[in-house]
């Protein structure tokens, strides 16, 4: 039988292809899959809204598709719903 939620659908297939030992959570871009790099803050200071710029310093670039991402509620959730749909700890969610 399978999983009718998507958080059971992912431990389902996470376990069929034993993608927890090689999970990279947040590590490519969303828009066209590329690698993300790591990107200061003055790099990227004119790509992001202010209130963003006042409260977060780390941010990640696409080269491809030119994307900017950090760190924030987003994030946050995703990471927790990994964590607990993985059944991993919460630090090793990236």
């Amino acid at each position: 039988m399978h999983a009718l939620k998507p958080e059971q659908q992912l431990r389902e297939v996470a376990a069929r292809y034993a993608l927890v030992e090689r999970i990279r959570a947040f590590s490519l871009c969303l828009h066209c899959n590329l690698p993300l790099e790591e990107a200061t803050a003055d790099l990227v200071v004119h790509r992001v809204p202010e209130r963003i710029r006042l409260h977060y310093t780390r941010f990640m670039h696409c080269a491809g598709c030119d994307r900017v991402y950090w760190q924030g509620s987003h994030w946050s959730r995703m990471r927790e719903v990994l964590a607990g749909a993985l059944d991993v700890p919460l630090a090793d969610m990236g």
